[in-house]
């Protein structure tokens, strides 16, 4: 009997602030514990809710055998491991690290543990050790039943698949930088819903304003090619928010008003200026890709409450354009709370996401 790693086993390390129970199993793939040593004085730490909680799972899944011969590389399965930190990030609302590897192709592997030296805050929805309540899904790894789907992906078009994993990544990366780099994580926040944005086809009509519809409808009468100019007008013109905000608008629904986490209902989002709410924080998002205005401190600010979703009262600040915006745009806690919630209603709406009828609570 060999003592050598089984090349068609790839075994992939996760890590949580959070805790969770359980497992997932089923046909070639196990969803379960990594346990610390047994003597570690340092596991009950660990394992309780606090700065230092940290707790580590293996995904282990079964490949076809390789094929070996000259020439031909070993097949790389460390970015499953980054996929499926992703699908776990999205359905628990937690943040996940994955760090590769442990066990791949017939070789072990060392697994990336500098995560496991930092703090992170616990009072932050991502990282407690409770349930989040839109979709409120128990902190139980035999949940992830429910993106069975996803994982097996087989019935599942392609293109809805890239869809959801680059959204889900992006989403993931942002609450892996949520309280190292606010301004970044907002941003990927922001890519994550323009992926789900181009998913959709809109006519650009829909998208444009009744002013600038008269425009084109007047071009299109004035000139003697005005079908042909206002046609490239249309094609030129940056429809990229307009997508945004009506994809977003379009996958929340009246059930994400009735829940949040800011604590009283001052500091959370409202139905009657989401819209409003949206369109600010792509204008965020522009307004520091173009001119780098810092704003990280204005969304990760604990005036008004600890998880509030948006600005209570206006910024004061020299610049007027930036104070204007932040008046209307979420926090990032409630733009990370919008983009979930999107990503779950998007895969729900195709197929992806199993509904579970002993949850009362899910949307």
């Amino acid at each position: 009997m060999t003592m050598r790693p089984d090349e068609k086993i790839q075994k992939a390390l996760f890590s949580t602030p959070s805790r969770f129970v359980g497992e997932y199993e089923t046909e070639g793939v196990l969803l379960t514990h990594a346990w610390p040593g047994f003597h570690d004085r340092f596991a009950s730490v660990r394992w309780q809710e606090g700065p230092a909680s940290r707790s580590a799972y293996i995904f282990a899944f079964k490949t076809e055998a390789i094929e070996k011969g000259p020439g031909i590389p070993l097949p790389d399965y460390s970015p499953t491991g980054g996929i499926v930190a992703a699908y776990l990030s999205v359905l628990f609302g937690k943040r996940f690290d994955s760090h590769g590897l442990v066990e791949g192709s017939g070789f072990y592997h060392i697994p990336e543990l500098s995560e496991f030296g930092t703090l992170a805050n616990p009072s932050l929805p991502q990282n407690s050790h409770k349930p989040r309540p839109d979709f409120e899904i128990p902190l139980n790894l035999s949940e992830m039943s429910r993106f069975s789907p996803l994982l097996s992906g087989g019935s599942l078009p392609i293109d809805f698949i890239h869809t959801f994993q680059g959204s889900a990544k992006f989403y993931s990366q942002a609450l892996r930088n949520f309280e190292k780099d606010p301004e970044v994580s907002y941003l990927h926040l922001i890519s994550a819903g323009e992926i789900l944005s181009n998913f959709h086809d809109f006519d650009k009509l829909d998208l444009l304003d009744d002013t600038t519809k008269e425009y084109l409808a007047s071009i299109r009468k004035s000139l003697d090619n005005g079908e042909k100019v206002a046609s490239h007008i249309e094609g030129r013109l940056l429809l990229v928010k307009r997508r945004f905000v009506e994809t977003i608008v379009g996958l929340v629904d009246a059930s994400f008003f009735e829940k949040s986490e800011a604590g009283d209902g001052i500091g959370s989002l409202k139905a009657e200026s989401f819209r409003k709410s949206i369109s600010a924080a792509y204008d965020l998002r522009s307004k520091y890709v173009h001119t780098g205005a810092p704003f990280g401190n204005w969304v990760t600010s604990q005036m008004g409450g600890r998880n509030k979703e948006v600005q209570v009262g206006k910024p004061v600040i020299s610049d007027k354009d930036l104070s204007k915006i932040l008046e209307y745009a979420p926090t990032l806690v409630g733009l990370e709370r919008v983009v979930r919630y999107c990503l779950l209603q998007f895969a729900l709406r195709h197929g992806a996401f199993i509904k579970s009828e002993s949850t009362a609570s899910d949307a």
